[in-house]
């Protein structure tokens, strides 16, 4: 058996914690998806694309160290307990695809709007994109993102409790933040799923702190 490369999870770790930080400051300066009137359209779109620039990186440098979270385990880590490994892969991913409209759209499309009439159609195609009834392939896309974070934060949670590499709390705090998750769904204009991006901080900073010698002799590269 290859152990894990020297170096490997504490590279993984920083990139979950900085990934984590950046995820979590960028969903709580997130604001809505359109300009309330014409003249915020200019701090709209300032914040619109440097927002999610910063979530598009963050969520690299997440999935980067995703893997390590598992790896790190894997010794005692049941086959059931790997799967919450793609699970939170792909909703991480595919949340983040609508990230290069606002990136790259949102300034042209808002670029020629100069009054409100105009503002309110365009806010309403923005509003309708969803609207996957003539193109049902992007139900593909959209459909996995709330079952993949939610299954992944369950069965990360159950799974470190029961491997018990890691301290219990670990496992805990993904259920708690799957719980506050579901309630927030509620109240969609609490920024909730923030919350995600600290799942990764904390083991992110596990991994990256961790003494040489608190890892299992199984899971180092010999020298």
């Amino acid at each position: 058996m290859v152990g894990i490369p020297k170096g490997y999870l504490k590279f993984a770790g920083w990139s979950l914690g900085i990934g984590g930080l950046m995820g979590f400051a960028g969903q709580l300066i997130h604001i809505g998806d359109t300009p309330g009137s014409v003249d915020k359209i200019p701090r709209f779109l300032d914040i619109a694309v440097n927002t999610h620039v910063l979530l598009a990186w963050a969520s690299i440098f997440v999935l980067m160290g995703l893997p390590a979270i598992y790896l790190r385990q894997a010794a005692k880590l049941k086959t059931w307990g790997w799967i919450g490994f793609p699970l939170l892969f792909v909703g991480m991913m595919l949340e983040i695809f609508h990230g290069p409209l606002q990136v790259m759209g949102y300034p042209i499309i808002y670029s020629s709007v100069s009054n409100e009439a105009v503002l309110n159609t365009v806010n309403d195609q923005v509003s309708n994109m969803t609207e996957m009834a003539h193109y049902p392939a992007a139900y593909s896309w959209f459909i996995p993102i709330i079952p993949g974070i939610f299954l992944g934060l369950l069965i990360l949670g159950i799974a470190t409790i029961r491997a018990k590499v890691l301290h219990k709390g670990y496992g805990i705090f993904a259920l708690v933040v799957l719980v506050l998750l579901g309630g927030g769904m509620s109240a969609p204009d609490l920024p909730t799923f923030a919350l995600v991006h600290l799942v990764f901080v904390m083991f992110g900073v596990k991994l990256a702190f961790e003494k040489k010698t608190d890892v299992p002799a199984e899971e180092q590269l010999a020298a």
